[in-house]
Order: C-alpha cells, then structure tokens, then sequence
C-alpha cells in the first residue's frame, strides 16, 4: 500500500510522531512530503521512509503526484493535507496529540456542517469553507474529515472526542503516548553513554508558526545565559548537555570546572542519554513529557516557549511535575499574555526579549529557575518515582499500536464517510 504522509511543523512533537506511526503501518510503502523543522526531523530518520520530498502542503503542485499515487494519507496535525487529500477522494488516517488544546469559538454542530461542505461542495466552496475557519479550528474539522482519527490522551481530550462523537463522528478514539516505543525500549537497553552528562536539557525543535532560530529566539539567548552561570555556580553538576533543533553546529564551552555542550544529537543517541541522566530539564512540551514518564526520567520543566506551553502547563498543575515547574506567569503580571495561540507566543517572544537588557527582569528569572532547580534535585528517590507514576496516569491510554492493530488498513482505503 503506498502511503503519503505530512507533519505540521511547529516543533519536533508532530513529526517525531509521524516517525513513531511509520513501524505500525504494515506492508505499506509511506512517502513523505514537508517543509522546516518536519523535513529536517524525517531527513534524519530517513529509514523510516520510502522516500522524502521538500514541500507545502498548502501548494497543490507540491501533492499532486503524491496524492494521485496514493492509496491513504497519514497526517499528524497538519489539516492542509487532510483538506486536500479528501478533495482527491483520498482516505484518511490523522494523529494529534493537542486536541484538548485548539481553540474554537464554534459549536461541533457547526463544525460537523463545515466538514460536509469540504467534502461534497464544488471547489471554489469547499475552498472558502476551510480557509474561513481560524488555524485550530482547522485541525478540529480535520478529525471529522478523517476516516479514522486518533488523539493522545491529556486533560480535556475525552470530553472533545466525547462532544465530536455527540455529532456523528464516532470515529475519534482515545490514545496513550505516540512516541517511538522501540527507540526509548532500545535506549533502556543500552548501557549510559560514555561521558554522561550531570544535567541534561532538551529545548525540542523550538520553530513554530513564528518562533524561529535566527530572529524569534530571545528564549534560547536567556536560557544559554542562565546555562552558563548555573554552570560556573555548580561544579559538582561536571557537564552540561543542551539538546535542540537550534544546535546544528555543536558548540562546546567551558565554564569553570563544568563543560556545556549544545547539540541536536540523532534521536537515539538522545534517547540513550535521557534514559540515563540524573537531572533533566525541559519546556513543558507533551511529546518530551511522554517520553520522559516512560523512560521514567522526572523532568523539571523549564520556563515557557510559547502560548502552547502554557496551556500545557496549566493542566498540569497540581501534579509534582506540574508544581515545581519553573514557570514565567509565576514571576507576576509582566508574563500575563494574551489567551490566543499566535498573540500570546508573539507576547512571550517580545517579554522574554526584554530580559536581555533588564538585567533586573532577568535575575528574577535565573534566581526562579535556581530555586526551582534545587527543589527539584531535593527530591527522593521515591518521590520521584511517584511523581512519574502520577504523570503516567494522568497521561495513559489504549496503546497506539494494539488500536492499529486492530484496523484492516485496506477496508479503511474502501468506502467513504460523510
């Protein structure tokens, strides 16, 4: 079966889901069309593909061959290619690990008559339909189109797929963690790496609809600003690894006695080391989260990128994980941004920018992350083996692959839903 399949590309979270779906879809062939960080990530674990093509999948030119060949269409997250793969009459299966998070001012009921217009209006309708409806409300008129779609778990997901079922679409099944399980079994099996790092943080791929490594990157300056003085303050910590998409180059420093090193490692080698630090830091990321519960690895989680991650953040809270976060909308009113996807990540973007010449600001919020340090290393052991096993309740859920498992992907390719 030739498959073609696509990734938002906002971060490492939606294509290193894809990465993790390709092993389940037996006997298929998958294709892989996408652009920035999505393209950068599946060039990286290119076995997992039959072939890579740079595209946009807003650019009819750049699907059109694929979708013609195609049998089924895997998206994760990215509606554009859900929309025009149901034009071409073309089944879908779509993943999305955020669905309790889009924001919709919209009834499912209308939603539901959108999704009907896509699908059966001429053209030019079905065009203006989709295009009318704001970005996230696109995602969640994705999951209708799809023939089958599937949502990992978090707070707030069963009541969405419980509302999309209320309007017919009974299709949307609940999901535990999309994440490569092999690739974190095999990390568990290797031995720790040779020079294994006293702290370990993960900065994920970072770019998004407008965060991005050259211009929107006040975060990564402040945070390698705080990275080089906890390092001159900590000797004991002995090396620092600072993991992202940002780090294409890897750069080493040395501050006092400690060594920093900024890298994007092959995932797997990534892997080894997570499954194997002492400390580990991260942004409250869902697909790091995942990850970090399974490798049984409790994370600090490092201050907010963007509007997401604090919607994330939120929902976490009274949780361990979630109350010793060192978190900016706990440093007072500065951080309040607005309740929006784009607004607020452009607002967290300006205020973090500020705090390179407020040399005020930016004490507050190393000595936030200092403290917040400390109490997370003040943790037992015990305590944190708790606090993973909480997490992993919170987030559980059916198994991806025993759900797939279950879907005779060629019936899927046949007949049609409305």
């Amino acid at each position: 079966m030739r498959i073609l399949s696509s990734a938002q590309a906002c971060g490492f979270g939606p294509v290193s889901k894809l990465v993790a779906i390709t092993p389940l879809l037996a006997d298929s062939s998958v294709d892989f069309v996408g652009q920035d960080v999505a393209l950068d990530f599946a060039r990286r674990h290119s076995h997992r593909f039959h072939r890579i093509t740079e595209g946009d999948t807003r650019r009819s030119e750049d699907l059109a061959q694929g979708l013609a060949d195609a049998d089924l269409v895997v998206s994760v997250m990215d509606a554009e290619l859900v929309f025009r793969a149901v034009r071409a009459e073309v089944p879908v299966l779509f993943f999305d690990s955020l669905l309790g998070f889009w924001l919709t001012g919209r009834s499912f009921e209308e939603l539901a008559a959108r999704a009907h217009l896509v699908r059966w209006a001429d053209h030019d309708t079905a065009r203006y339909v989709f295009d009318t409806l704001a970005p996230h409300e696109r995602i969640l008129l994705a999951h209708l189109l799809a023939r089958r779609s599937y949502a990992q778990n978090f707070p707030g997901v069963p009541a969405r797929i419980a509302a999309m079922a209320g309007v017919g679409a009974d299709h949307v099944e609940l999901c535990g963690p999309i994440v490569d399980r092999n690739a974190l079994e095999g990390a568990l099996a290797q031995p720790p790496p040779e020079r294994p790092a006293g702290l370990l943080i993960n900065l994920g791929g970072f770019q998004n609809f407008f965060l991005d490594y050259e211009s929107h990157n006040a975060y990564l300056d402040v945070l390698r600003r705080w990275v080089a003085e906890l390092a001159e303050a900590r000797p004991e910590l002995g090396r620092i690894l600072v993991c992202g998409g940002a780090f294409r180059q890897r750069v080493t420093e040395t501050h006092g006695e400690v060594e920093v090193e900024y890298a994007f490692l092959p995932q797997t080698e990534f892997l080894r080391h997570l499954a194997h630090t002492p400390l580990y830091a991260v942004p409250p990321s869902l697909t790091s989260l995942h990850e970090s519960v399974i490798l049984r690895r409790l994370p600090l989680l490092l201050p907010e990128q963007h509007y997401g991650h604090i919607a994330n953040l939120r929902a976490l809270r009274g949780t361990v994980a979630g109350d010793i976060a060192a978190s900016l909308t706990d440093l007072g009113d500065r951080f309040t941004v607005p309740e929006d996807d784009l607004e607020g990540t452009k607002a967290l973007d300006r205020l973090t920018r500020e705090l390179l010449t407020d040399e005020s600001g930016y004490r507050h919020l190393a000595d936030h992350l200092d403290a917040r340090l400390t109490a997370y290393q003040k943790l037992t052991a015990e305590e944190r083996h708790a606090a993973v096993d909480e997490l992993g309740d919170l987030l559980g859920g059916p198994a991806l692959a025993d759900l797939l498992s279950r879907v005779d992907v060629s019936l899927v390719t046949t007949g049609s839903t409305s």
